[in-house]
């Protein structure tokens, strides 16, 4: 896994530069590739929305199931385990919830079928894996994951900005905002027009930044898994080229622009940089 994890770093890292380039381009060109690629009927992009942000939170509820397996076989006294379990399980509960706040009763029902039952095999799964430092890693996945979105969330609350499904709207003074300008009077506009608070956090995407976690959740089935030790770095990759995509349909539905996207890709991309560094220096311990 250590050599694995090393190829991460350095393929995050070449992907920076990459992701800042598209940052600055969009910086300067945000106005005219939004009106270039903009096409709100598009099915494809309307189902990469759908499923762009999945994997975040059902990776979440999957890693629960493992750490209330772990808890299970730890030999903890019955209360303590008990204690733990229910947490997870309000915690997966929780997750389940967030993920599919605010969106249609067939998407509820969805998450009842695609998501809840991520713990169970969750918890399968770990009871096939003799890795003692899963609890360790499972710790350090939570905990980036957690700072991301806390970082994603400030953010979003901080700039405001307008989405550009919003501005060809036409609403008087609800025009077009480089990113770097905090757009001033959300509140009057949404009261005034009867908008939600979703359509001015376009800065940074929540869908890039979600998606592109996918670099630190896939090679973490590895874990679990077995057979996925060997295709490590495939899984790693493929999170990325997951990535690439959901940025491309988010500027297709003119919920973000180039700089919104690239902001959240890069986010994400350090992140899954800290995260492999941090599982290299805890697979230093083992030999796996």
């Amino acid at each position: 896994m250590k050599k694995n994890y090393s190829a991460q770093i350095k393929i995050g890292l070449l992907i920076l530069p990459f992701l800042a380039a598209l940052f600055i381009t969009g910086t300067f060109c945000d106005k005219a590739a939004a009106e270039a690629v903009f096409s709100p009927d598009n099915p494809p992009a309307r189902l990469a929305a759908i499923i762009g942000t999945y994997p975040f939170y059902a990776a979440q509820i999957f890693f629960w199931g493992v750490l209330a397996e772990r808890v299970v076989h730890s030999g903890k006294s019955r209360a303590a385990g008990a204690a733990l379990c229910t947490l997870f399980i309000l915690l997966a509960l929780l997750t389940g919830y967030i993920s599919v706040r605010g969106d249609t009763p067939a998407v509820v029902i969805s998450s009842l079928i695609l998501e809840y039952p991520l713990f169970f095999a969750g918890y399968m799964a770990a009871g096939k894996t003799d890795d003692k430092l899963l609890v360790k890693r499972v710790i350090c996945l939570f905990a980036v994951l957690l700072a991301a979105y806390l970082s994603l969330e400030l953010l979003k609350n901080f700039f405001d900005r307008p989405r550009y499904r919003t501005v060809v709207l036409g609403y008087e003074g609800v025009g077009f905002e480089p990113w770097y300008k905090p757009f001033a009077g959300a509140d009057t506009y949404m009261a005034k027009y009867g908008l939600p608070s979703s359509e001015f956090r376009s800065f940074p995407s929540g869908h890039s930044l979600f998606s592109n976690l996918t670099m630190c959740i896939l090679p973490s089935l590895a874990w679990v898994f077995p057979k996925l030790k060997d295709k490590q770095l495939h899984l790693f990759l493929g999170g990325l080229i997951f990535s690439l995509i959901i940025m491309f349909t988010r500027m297709i539905l003119g919920a973000h622009y180039l700089s919104d996207v690239s902001a959240g890709a890069m986010i994400g991309t350090i992140c899954a940089i800290l995260f492999s560094a941090l599982q290299l220096r805890i697979s230093s311990g083992s030999k796996n």
